[in-house]
């Protein structure tokens, strides 16, 4: 009997150690996958542009926990809610460019970027770094023109990669606006590729929705 006691209690100190041994692995993966995520950023944040007269940039103040999507607006902000959402790719523009990472930012509902003690580019300003499909997506609400009224409502970006310095691209600009100029027109997609006019639709949420796809350039 004190035999068969002491063989139960063998099996089941081995069971526990088995249980357990999943999610001992599956905590390791986890955390290899955020060193991972993590060295992929310090590699990527290489390439910032940190000159403190460059005052486009913002890719050097990216968060460690950076994602392919971002939520610029709080829900409480008025003003119309937009979804812009797209993929990045290679140069040949077929190919899906996963780690990406880009910075954008635009005015507020009144055309005005910081205000006060803000940072100079305003509290509508993120990061997203792009998954293994390429993909992105951020929230927030459609931006205004300035308030003199010269200029169309758009939205910054800048795109980071580990084989480019950080550059800017075209501006995500909205169909219709009164203010998108000829010239405008004429050079949309000359850095980013595709088309960054969109035509957003709203949903049966009443949220504006469009998509950007971008082009990488070599080098």
């Amino acid at each position: 009997m004190k035999r068969l006691i002491e063989n139960r209690r063998e099996f089941l100190k081995q069971a526990s150690i088995a249980a357990a041994f999943p999610f001992l692995l599956s905590c390791k993966g986890d955390t290899l996958a955020q060193q991972k995520e993590t060295d992929v950023l310090a590699l990527i944040k290489k390439n910032a542009i940190t000159d403190a007269g460059s005052n486009w940039t913002g890719a050097k103040d990216a968060p460690s926990n950076v994602g392919w999507t971002t939520k610029l607006a709080l829900d409480s902000d008025k003003g119309e809610r937009m979804i812009i959402s797209g993929t990045v790719f290679g140069p040949d523009g077929k190919t899906p460019a996963p780690n990406t990472l880009i910075y954008l930012y635009h005015t507020d509902l009144y055309g005005i970027y910081g205000r006060g003690d803000e940072h100079p580019h305003g509290r509508y300003r993120g990061w997203m770094l792009t998954d293994s499909r390429g993909r992105y997506e951020f929230e927030s609400i459609r931006p205004a023109p300035y308030p003199e009224n010269r200029f169309a409502a758009h939205v910054h970006m800048t795109l980071t990669t580990r084989d480019s310095r950080e550059d800017w691209i075209d501006s995500i600009l909205f169909d219709g606006d009164r203010l998108i100029s000829p010239q405008e027109r004429g050079l949309a997609g000359r850095k980013g590729g595709f088309n960054p006019i969109l035509t957003l639709k709203k949903g049966a949420d009443g949220v504006l929705k469009g998509e950007r796809n971008i082009q990488l350039v070599n080098g």
